[in-house]
C-alpha cells in the first residue's frame, strides 16, 4: 500500500507534466494506443499470471511445492513464446490498424513502437504472479516505485527533446517513456520475486509431492498436465474477459470520436475530447485506488488459501472487511469529485473545462472500487467464467449507450461518461452478488 500510494502520487505528477508538456491532442493520440497495448499484453500473457497466483497459493496450502514449480514453468514458457509472436504481429498489423480502426492517421508511428512497452509488461507478469501467490509483495511494491519514477523521468526528457517537433513526436515520447518504465518494473519484479530461492521439491523440510516427474524419455508427468489444465481453466475465461474489455476499448477508440463527429465536432476536437476523458478524468477516478488495489491484489491468494484449507468463515470476514474499506474510500472520492471538480481540474491539469466531467464521475468511485474486491474474490474461487458472463452484459450496455448518448450534441463526451457509469453500476451489482453467494455456499468451489 505504501508503494501504491507513492506510485499514485507520482502518477498524478506524471499526468500534470504530460498534459502541460505534451498537450491534450498528443495525450489523445497516446490514449488511443492504450487499448492496443492492453490487447497485445493480454494476448502475450493469456492472463496466466493471475492463474499462477491462485494455483501457487492453492498448492502451497496443500504442501505441494512440485506443483508450484510445474505451474511456474508452464507459465514462463507460454508467456515468453506468446510475447515474441504478439510483438511480431503488432508490427505487421500496424498499417491495417491505423487505416481501418482509428479516426486519426497520425497513430501509425505510435503503433510501430508499442512492442517496446508490451515485451517488458508481459514478462513482468511471470515474476509477479509467482511472488504474489506466495503473498510476497516486495517485487510488486518495488516495481510500483521504480516503474513510475523511470517513466516520469524518461517521458519528461523525451518530451523536452522531441516535443518541439510536433504532436506526433510528443505522443511518441509518451509511448517510449511508458516502455522504459515497464522495463524498470520488470527488473524490480525479477530481482525480488524469490525465483531462485524457492525450495526445491526434494529439499529437506518440503512436503512430499503427489506429482512425480517423468522418467528419462518417459511421458509427461500427470502432475504437469494437471497443473497446465488448472492454469488454463482459470486463465482462459479471464483472458476472454480481458479481450472483450480490450475489444470494447478499441471499439471506443473508433466509436467515441466518430459519434462525437456525428454530434458536430471536428476530428481534432474529437481527439482532444477523447484525451480529456481517457487521459484525465478516468485516471483521476482511479487515483484513490491506491488504498484499494493492494488489498484486492493480496485478497486473491488469501481467499484461495483459506478456501483450500477449509477456512471459509475467515474468507467471508476478509471479504466483508475489504468491501467496507473500498466503500469508505469510494465515498470519500465521490465527495471530493462532487464538491471540488473545478479546483481538481485546474490544479491537476490546468484544464478547468473538464470540471463538469469530474463532477459527473462522482457517481463511479464506490462502484469501481468495490468491483475490484468482488473480482479478486471470484478469481480466488476459480469463477472466472462468472466474471466473463457479467462483463459481457456490462460491455453490451456500455457500447449501446455510447452509441446513442455520445452523438447527442447536448451531451457529447459526457454521454460516453454516462455510459461508463452504467457499466460500473451493473458490473458491481452482478459481481458483488455472485461473490457473496459463492463464499456463503458450502463446499469448495470448482
Amino acid at each position: 500500500m505504501a508503494a501504491g500510494a507513492f506510485a499514485r502520487a507520482l502518477g498524478t505528477v506524471y499526468r500534470i507534466i504530460i498534459v502541460r508538456m505534451a498537450g491534450t491532442e498528443a495525450l489523445g493520440l497516446f490514449q488511443m494506443t492504450v487499448p492496443v497495448l492492453r490487447a497485445a499484453s493480454t494476448m502475450a500473457t493469456l492472463r496466466l499470471p493471475t492463474a499462477l497466483t491462485r494455483l501457487t497459493a492453492d498448492r502451497l496450502a496443500q504442501g505441494d511445492t512440485r506443483g508450484v514449480l510445474q505451474a511456474r514453468t508452464i507459465t514462463a514458457f507460454c508467456i515468453v513464446a506468446l510475447t515474441a509472436a504478439t510483438s511480431a504481429a503488432m508490427v505487421a498489423l500496424a498499417p491495417a490498424l491505423a487505416r481501418r480502426l482509428f479516426t486519426d492517421p497520425r497513430i501509425l508511428p505510435l503503433l510501430y513502437v508499442l512492442p517496446l512497452a508490451v515485451v517488458p509488461s508481459a514478462l513482468t507478469g511471470i515474476f509477479r504472479g509467482f511472488a504474489e501467490g506466495r503473498q510476497i509483495m516486495t517485487g510488486t511494491a518495488a516495481g510500483q516505485v521504480a516503474e513510475p519514477v523511470i517513466r516520469l523521468a524518461a517521458a519528461a526528457l523525451l518530451l523536452r527533446l522531441w516535443g518541439p517537433h510536433g504532436v506526433v513526436h510528443a505522443a511518441l515520447a509518451l509511448v517510449v517513456g511508458y516502455g522504459i518504465g515497464e522495463l524498470a518494473g520488470l527488473l524490480a519484479a525479477a530481482a525480488f520475486s524469490g525465483w531462485r530461492s524457492f525450495p526445491n521439491p526434494g529439499a529437506a523440510g518440503t512436503a512430499p509431492s503427489r506429482c512425480a516427474p517423468p522418467g528419462p524419455g518417459g511421458p509427461a508427468a500427470p502432475g504437469s498436465l494437471a497443473a497446465g489444465r488448472e492454469l488454463f481453466a482459470v486463465a482462459l475465461p479471464l483472458w476472454a474477459t480481458t479481450m472483450v474489455n480490450t475489444a470494447a476499448q478499441m471499439i471506443n477508440v473508433s466509436l467515441i470520436p466518430r459519434r462525437l463527429m456525428a454530434a458536430g465536432f471536428s476530428v481534432r476536437e474529437a481527439t482532444e475530447l477523447y484525451g480529456q476523458l481517457t487521459g484525465m478524468v478516468i485516471p483521476l477516478l482511479y487515483m484513490p485506488m491506491v488504498a484499494v488495489f493492494p488489498v484486492s491484489t493480496i485478497l486473491t491468494p488469501a481467499i484461495a488459501a483459506h478456501v483450500a484449507g477449509a477456512g471459509r468463515g475467515r474468507a467471508r470476514r476478509q471479504f466483508l472487511q475489504a468491501t467496507v474499506g473500498a466503500l469508505g474510500v469510494g465515498a470519500a472520492a465521490s465527495a471530493a469529485f462532487a464538491l471540488f471538480p473545478e479546483p481538481l481540474a485546474r490544479i491537476l491539469y490546468g484544464e478547468p473545462q473538464i470540471a463538469p466531467l469530474i463532477a459527473l464521475a462522482a457517481a463511479a468511485p464506490p462502484l469501481v472500487y468495490t468491483s475490484s474486491i468482488f473480482a479478486s474474490v471470484l478469481q480466488a474461487l476459480g469463477k472466472t467464467d462468472v466474471l466473463l458472463g457479467h462483463f459481457l452484459a456490462a460491455t453490451a450496455l456500455r457500447l449501446a449507450l455510447i452509441y446513442y448518448l455520445t452523438a447527442d450534441p447536448s451531451l457529447g463526451i459526457a454521454g460516453a461518461l454516462w455510459a461508463l457509469n452504467a457499466d460500473y453500476a451493473l458490473t458491481a451489482l452482478l459481481n458483488g452478488r455472485a461473490a457473496w453467494r459463492l463464499l456463503g455456499s458450502r463446499g469448495r468451489p470448482a
